[in-house]
């Protein structure tokens, strides 16, 4: 036996495979019958037996026990979806990266016939009182948040982005930060540069450790010694980027290039990088992550690496269906490739800059 899988899980697939090989058809069997038969605790039972219940699979009658819902009546509409979103993020749903998640899962789920409310737990007293009304939770997931993602687990469907969960079987659909970061240095390298700032955001979550990550094993791919003056502690926001690029400036040996970790503080540096007269991308190329709508407008236009959001939506929205109609998913953990995307503000390093 797998004893990598929670036990709970075990049961629920368990309980799943009777009912599917019609052994169970109607009652299912006491809770303390099931704990003996299985050799499992009686709470492990009743957790997978809530979880079946809370998806449709089964249903309770008080004083008369658990049965079999008759598959003809599960619901086969997804109704009301939610979207989860930690309050302390940078501009919550207004900031440019989340307002493109969220546009691309509304997309997604009118296209569905379904709708799309926005929630966040600036207050844990409606928080419950909203999840509880969902057919379906996408979540964006950070370590922050889990014990609330765990909480809502117990009650609806859920989904996670961003991050995948501490709990593996709570489904998730995230991008491959790493690989993204290894392009991004191996393009600059390509272009000459040998001096790569780098501004992190926040790593407290897979997404922000990832990226540096991915810096620092592209630097290493191309024989190139990590410097660690050369990287800035950054925070996603417009302002970090300025503040990083006061920083960076002021290293005796400045850096030609400056990745940010996304798009925002892509912006926050070319704008500090303009006000020191410092020319982009002649005399420092800047790369952003994410591609939020105004990098392909402004002048000259960003090089980020551009997330598949359109696909997230379409994945996390298909994968969360499938919970809620009762079924199981053949992949809970999916990665998808986000691409470099070269524009106007990377170009290859003059000699003099190289040699500064």
């Amino acid at each position: 036996m797998d004893t990598t899988i929670p036990k709970y899980l075990l049961v629920e697939d368990h309980i799943r495979q009777q009912i599917k090989q019609r052994k169970i058809t109607d009652r299912l069997p006491g809770e303390r019958v099931l704990a003996k038969e299985l050799g499992y605790s009686y709470m492990t039972i009743r957790k997978a037996i809530e979880n079946l219940v809370a998806e449709g699979v089964l249903y309770k009658v008080p004083t008369k026990g658990t049965f079999v819902a008759d598959r003809k009546q599960r619901k086969t509409r997804t109704g009301t979806i939610g979207y989860f979103l930690d309050h302390r993020i940078a501009g919550g749903l207004s900031s440019p990266y989340y307002s493109m998640i969220f546009n691309a899962l509304e997309k997604e789920t009118s296209r569905n016939g379904c709708s799309l409310i926005y929630f966040s737990d600036n207050d844990p007293a409606n928080l419950r009182k909203v999840y509880k009304k969902l057919d379906g939770v996408i979540a964006s997931c950070f370590p922050r948040v889990e014990p609330l993602i765990q909480e809502m687990k117990e009650r609806v469907p859920i989904v996670a982005i961003d991050n995948s969960a501490a709990d593996k079987s709570i489904p998730s659909v995230i991008i491959d930060n790493f690989s993204a970061l290894i392009e991004v240095v191996d393009h600059l390298c390509a272009l000459g540069h040998e001096r790569i700032g780098f501004m992190t955001g926040l790593e407290d979550s897979d997404v922000g450790k990832n990226r540096y990550a991915g810096y620092q094993s592209g630097l290493h791919k191309n024989g190139i010694d990590t410097d660690p003056a050369l990287v800035f502690r950054g925070n996603y926001t417009f302002g970090s980027g300025v503040s990083g690029v006061d920083y960076l400036l002021s290293l005796e040996q400045r850096p030609t290039a400056i990745v940010c970790a996304n798009d925002s503080m892509a912006l926050g540096t070319m704008n500090r990088l303009y006000q020191e007269d410092i020319r982009v991308p002649e005399e420092m190329s800047v790369v952003g992550f994410d591609d939020i709508d105004i990098t392909s407008q402004i002048v000259p236009p960003l090089t980020t690496i551009k997330v598949p959001v359109d696909e997230i939506a379409e994945r996390a929205f298909g994968m969360l269906k499938i919970l809620i109609e009762g079924k199981e998913l053949d992949n809970r953990h999916v990665a998808l490739a986000a691409k470099l995307v070269v524009r106007g503000t990377s170009r290859e390093v003059e000699k003099d800059a190289a040699l500064a």
